[in-house]
């Protein structure tokens, strides 16, 4: 079964269409999606709305029975809210509509259509943007429908490919290759060398894998201590290093030193004081924190970002290649919901409704027409045609007034099929 009329559409601009410094400007934080649910609510006479805001992506989904009449106008609302010129921008923006726009929010929130392939972190974000309007009473039953859907296939993407697999962050591949040298890393101490951001992301991932023991040096001992109390470790000062790095199991650096901060001959000495127990070094600087040459030493292992930017491609090759497993899946529950919309969207049950109770009415009247002059019949048939409006006017009402409530709506859904005896198909 095909339906291709769901009243759905969606706007938005992303990194396929505009630089980084655009999406900047276009992102909504919190509380301007707050304020623009609730104009075009009051304002535009749409069912439903729901927005995804990310570094990546802005992106307005509307539930309505001609979405194309009311996207445009919206588009100028946005224009005036943000005091940009980008959302009428048809080189920037996209529109998407009908199933169309259904199947691009499945992709979405399975990380198929991000910068980075299988990216996990979109589906928290699109589940918070969903919540939001949903708490502002913001979404539809096709919009809670199509949330329900697309996080069911999500599941499945996860559970049954290997889209998400494998570190695409050089941060935290150090963390792949640590496993590879030590099988538990728990116990393990970490030292990290610098203080600035590439250095804490990296500790940060570590900490996430359950390495506790975190400790910082930096040439500014106050920078190392602050970042140490984050991670409840140790601070050094830059001429404390060789003792640090006598305790260390896993060496982070990222420092912006001109010249090498370890060196094969403080190595050599802090391999003889360890016994030769492994030490495994990642050198995240450009240039080199850490002379090449120490690969040379017994027990030290040296990474740097050539060898964890070769792990991040080969992950995102073997994602790519889970991809058309995964638009399978996602086209089933395309599907699904597509079946869903047939036998559950308020002007389908009107639809079946009405002609059921047409069906009675004109078996009754056939039935007693002999009782009746033709004038009578008018009046009767005008008569039984105004109730059976009210009466599906009425369950409509209803299924409107429910339609924040998925459950209640499901449920009122299911009493008109049973109590009328409707079709499903």
């Amino acid at each position: 079964m095909t339906i291709n009329h769901i009243p759905l559409g969606v706007f938005g601009i992303s990194h396929r269409t505009a630089p980084v410094e655009i999406r900047d400007l276009v992102a909504l934080n919190e509380q301007e999606q707050k304020t623009a649910i609730t104009s075009i609510l009051k304002s535009f006479g749409v069912e439903g709305v729901m927005i995804i805001s990310t570094c990546n992506r802005t992106e307005v989904f509307i539930s309505k029975e001609d979405p194309k009449s009311v996207i445009p106008p919206i588009r100028k609302w946005f224009n005036d809210f943000k005091k940009s010129s980008y959302f009428l921008d048809d080189h920037l923006i996209y529109e998407i509509y009908g199933i169309e726009a259904a199947r691009h929010y499945f992709r979405v929130i399975n990380g198929m259509d991000s910068l980075i392939v299988g990216e996990t972190q979109i589906a928290g974000q699109v589940r918070d943007g969903y919540e939001l309007a949903h708490e502002l009473e913001g979404t539809d039953s096709l919009l809670n429908k199509l949330f329900n859907f697309a996080m069911q296939a999500k599941k499945r993407v996860r559970n049954e490919t290997f889209l998400c697999d494998g570190t695409v962050s050089i941060s935290f591949a150090g963390v792949e290759l640590a496993r590879k040298i030590f099988s538990d890393l728990r116990e393990k101490e970490i030292l990290v060398i610098g203080a600035g951001k590439t250095a804490d992301l990296a500790a940060f991932h570590f900490m996430e894998n359950e390495m506790k023991n975190i400790h910082v040096v930096n040439r500014t001992y106050q920078k190392a201590r602050d970042l140490a109390d984050m991670y409840h470790g140790q601070a050094y000062e830059l001429k404390d290093l060789p003792v640090a790095l006598k305790n260390a199991d896993v060496v982070i650096s990222a420092t912006s030193s001109e010249t090498f901060v370890v060196t094969p001959g403080m190595m050599e000495n802090i391999a003889k004081a360890r016994n030769h127990r492994p030490i495994f070094l990642i050198d995240l600087a450009i240039p080199r924190d850490i002379d090449p040459r120490i690969q040379e030493i017994d027990g030290v292992f040296l990474y740097n970002l050539d060898d964890l930017n070769e792990i991040v491609e080969m992950n995102l090759k073997k994602r790519e290649k889970e991809l058309p497993k995964s638009q399978k899946i996602v086209d089933e529950y395309l599907l699904e919901f597509q079946k869903w919309y047939a036998n559950n969207s308020m002007a389908s049950i009107a639809g079946r409704l009405k002609k059921q109770l047409d069906t009675l009415r004109m078996n009754e009247i056939a039935r007693l027409k002999n009782h009746f002059s033709n004038e009578g019949l008018n009046d009767i048939n005008l008569l039984t045609e105004s109730i059976i409006n009210k009466v599906v006017r009425q369950h409509m009402k209803t299924l409107k007034k429910n339609s924040g409530d998925p459950e209640r709506y499901q449920q009122h859904v299911d009493l008109i099929y049973s109590l009328f005896e409707l079709e499903k198909d």
